[in-house]
């Protein structure tokens, strides 16, 4: 039987296995190589704290007599009168929610005001796919 004799190699190995291994010390020794910490990053972190207690300083040990600055007057500015817009006749005004009649307003009361639906006019007719052919539709 081939599994009842022993392998030469398999004893060779078996001579090399410590005979005891203690698991914590090789769990630290893979911690202690895997967290090495390059160079720079400790000096990031050093400069940064350096800064932060820097700036802390700064704030904490501050005069609590903070010259406080009154500001001037601003000089008065002449106020420029436009002239009034000419209304020009409805007549030849286009559509007037177009972009030409929109932007010739200034003021929003001026605006055109929003046809509600209610004062829509309805010709009885329920609108169908293909009303816009029949031209019920404008």
């Amino acid at each position: 039987m081939p599994e009842m004799t022993p392998d030469p190699v398999l004893t060779k190995l078996a001579k090399f296995t410590p005979a005891t291994v203690d698991p914590a010390e090789l769990l630290l020794a893979v911690g202690r190589a895997s967290a090495c910490t390059p160079w720079f990053w400790k000096a990031a972190v050093a400069s940064s704290l350096i800064v932060n207690v820097v700036f802390i300083s700064l704030l904490v040990f501050r005069s609590p007599e903070s010259p406080y600055v009154v500001p001037a007057k601003p000089a008065a500015t002449p106020v420029l009168v436009q002239e009034p817009i000419p209304v020009v006749a409805p007549t030849s005004l286009p559509d007037p929610w177009s972009l030409q009649a929109l932007n010739r307003v200034n003021d929003p009361d001026q605006l055109p005001k929003a046809v509600w639906q209610s004062e829509l006019t309805h010709s009885g007719k329920p609108l169908t796919v293909l009303s816009a052919r029949s031209g019920e539709l404008d």
